[in-house]
């Protein structure tokens, strides 16, 4: 993704803090959705924010973090500020309020700068002792709240403003149950009944100013997204999120039933990585390229956003599921529908795809009940200091060779200078560390790897294409790379 796709054009992503208060910045951020890591600066003293689709998850500088690290600098009224689009960003999440939240909470104890008035002079403290940021995207949990855009950061022109982050436009197949009020369903009862009935489909949920969806296979459940307004979340958050709508009575659901195939097939279209994203349609022969997937057998979607309507080819090793739209959900065996949505310049085309094909793995539907109380409304909530996480390498593009026809692996050769047992202890240890009790299909997967780099290499490659369930892409690529570091001190 370019920076400019990633973050909103902050004047050469860097300014000063007279012009541009960090209020200013604070609402920009959120309302384009930005990506990155912004430093503010004002004499000796120094401050990170970190964002992640326009969220604020964490802060920290002048011996403080999370909404406290947000409150000093909002006073500044001199200084300067650097955004980085392509920053690693920490694995801590110390802030879960919204930016509306924390900026109402700065401005009850009488933060200035909190409102858009005059700000104060800041006290002179020592510089601070930054530390080092590790690496990942964290499991933003919060339903953000969207300000309204300031005049200091204009928007970028429609062709490079970036999509919102959204829960894709998923097909239909046969109605099971249609708009069920949540104010009168027994939601645990309902989830039973599905398990019990061995749906495989999902349970949609349409609010007023959220959507959510709880995929289904042979009755289990495999995974939860919940989409907020401007952040994704899945996994326990998302059927927190879900949950918390149904108890308030928010909204209603269907229930949709398809084939295993075509759930496959959803699954991975929300969790697979994107090996292309961004291209322009205008610059693609979008039927070359579905060629070239088919015959590549990959397993994935092809994505065509134009932009009033989106469309989705589903393809399982290579062969077409089905193709569909927002505005016509049904499932043809014509790709046409969405390839002819190309004729707008302005339209662009993603590809997501992984190296392995395996049926979705499941939870426990009682555990995820017993487990997920229901998540408040969005409100104030200062977060206790967090203890640094440990760090991990930054998520990298996925290496496009993993989808290339695999030449046949060489023979193991002879390394004398590499003690193998230790090096894949070490590595499950990673798998174990980063992924815990779903570290089980990594380990497999080590554990079939021949004893030569160049075997290990195309494992790691898999590994970081792989998906497994309630775990985002994100932290196997973080896995992958912190592999690939430990493999490459071998060499």
């Amino acid at each position: 993704m370019s920076s400019i796709e990633q973050a909103p054009r902050l004047l050469d992503y860097k300014g000063s803090l007279d012009q541009t208060p960090l209020l200013s910045l604070l609402q920009s951020m959120q309302a384009q959705r930005a990506t990155g890591t912004l430093q503010v600066r004002n004499g000796g003293e120094a401050f990170s924010l970190f964002f992640l689709f326009g969220h604020l998850f964490h802060a920290y500088g002048d011996g403080s973090q999370g909404e406290e690290a947000v409150f000093e600098p909002l006073a500044w009224r001199q200084g300067d500020y650097t955004f980085d689009p392509k920053s690693k960003l920490p694995t801590e999440e110390t802030i879960t309020a919204p930016t509306a939240d924390i900026l109402a909470e700065a401005k009850r104890r009488g933060v200035p700068g909190a409102d858009n008035g005059p700000v104060a002079p800041t006290r002179a403290a020592p510089a601070p002792t930054v530390p080092a940021a590790p690496a990942t995207s964290p499991q933003v949990s919060e339903r953000p709240v969207v300000s309204q855009q300031p005049a200091a950061a204009p928007q970028p022109p429609a062709e490079d403003a970036p999509p919102p982050t959204e829960l894709y436009p998923l097909p239909v197949g046969k109605l099971v149950y249609e708009s069920l009020k949540t104010a009168f369903v027994d939601f645990p009862k309902l989830l039973r009944s599905l398990s019990a009935d061995r749906l495989t489909g999902y349970l949609r949920l349409t609010g007023q100013a959220s959507r959510g969806m709880i995929l289904f296979y042979q009755g289990s459940l495999i995974e939860s997204f919940y989409d907020g307004g401007a952040v994704v979340s899945t996994g326990r958050t998302a059927f927190s999120l879900f949950k918390n709508d149904v108890d308030r009575g928010e909204g209603s659901m269907d229930v949709i039933e398809l084939s295993a195939e075509v759930v496959t097939a959803i699954y991975q279209l929300l969790t697979a990585p994107t090996i292309l994203q961004g291209l322009l349609a205008r610059f693609v022969d979008v039927r070359a390229l579905l060629q070239y997937l088919q015959e590549e057998k990959i397993h994935g979607s092809l994505l065509v956003r134009a932009p009033d309507e989106m469309g989705i080819v589903l393809l399982r090793d290579g062969q077409l599921l089905g193709a569909f739209t927002r505005g016509q959900p049904q499932l043809v065996q014509d790709p046409e529908i969405v390839t002819r949505l190309c004729a707008d310049s302005k339209t662009r085309i993603e590809v997501k795809a992984v190296a392995d094909l395996e049926e979705p793995a499941s939870v426990s539907l009682e555990e995820m009940l017993a487990m997920t109380p229901s998540v408040p409304a969005a409100v104030y909530r200062p977060a206790p200091a967090a203890a640094p996480a440990a760090s991990a390498p930054a998520a990298s593009a996925p290496r496009a060779q993993s989808f290339q026809p695999a030449a046949p692996p060489p023979a193991a050769s002879a390394e004398p200078d590499i003690d193998w047992p230790s090096l894949m202890s070490q590595l499950n240890q990673m798998a174990d560390n980063a992924l815990q009790n779903r570290s089980k299909k990594v380990k497999e997967m080590l554990g079939s790897t021949e004893h030569n780099l160049d075997a290990l290499d195309r494992t790691i490659d898999r590994i970081s294409q792989t998906s497994i369930m309630f775990v985002d892409p994100a932290r196997l690529t973080n896995l992958a790379n912190e592999m690939r570091q430990l493999v490459e001190d071998q060499r």
